[in-house]
């Protein structure tokens, strides 16, 4: 049973409000999956399935059954590993129930509010969704704008800019 299975389900049987607290709730394992410790226990063949179980529902403070249920189905069919990629998952169900989508643009020098605007307007109409891009800057000559949830990337970077300038400029000489 694949991970989207998981999510289908547990989308059939909570609303879109309830699957935003599941996800905020869940959100502390992905980076608990980098965690040695955490690992340890989730795949240890002598901790048994109704441990992890509890584990897992103390160490996020869980109290919601349906939360509970879902460990539990995953800690039956050994799949508590995919949590990580289960939580990914619901996210991206989550910004297509909402039509709201998070992005990230990277560049060297921070862009103005108004150019980010700019930018979040122009994709928002173009794949006809709720886009909000989140500036951080990285070492780069140019500019990297990526929506996962929508499987979007776009790059542009100065030395493409100007070997296409160079490239423009030989044709018309």
């Amino acid at each position: 049973m694949s991970i989207n299975k998981y999510i289908k389900a547990l989308s059939a049987v909570t609303t879109k409000e309830h699957l935003e607290q599941i996800y905020e709730n869940l959100k502390p394992l992905v980076s608990l999956s980098k965690n040695k410790k955490y690992n340890l226990i989730i795949t240890s063949p002598l901790i048994s399935r109704e441990d992890k179980v509890k584990f897992l529902v103390d160490l996020l403070s869980i109290d919601d059954e349906k939360i509970v249920n879902l460990f539990k189905l995953l800690a039956a069919n050994n799949k508590l590993t995919h949590l990580p990629s289960l939580v990914k998952s619901l996210k991206d169900v989550i910004a297509d129930l909402t039509g709201n989508y998070k992005g990230y643009v990277y560049s060297k020098e921070p862009l103005s509010e108004s150019k980010i605007a700019t930018i979040e307007s122009n994709l928002s109409k173009r794949f006809n969704k709720n886009i909000k891009l989140i500036q951080e800057t990285k070492n780069i000559n140019g500019i990297q704008i990526y929506v996962d949830s929508l499987n979007v990337e776009i790059a542009i970077y100065e030395e493409v800019i100007k070997e296409k300038l160079i490239s423009n400029i030989l044709r018309v000489i």
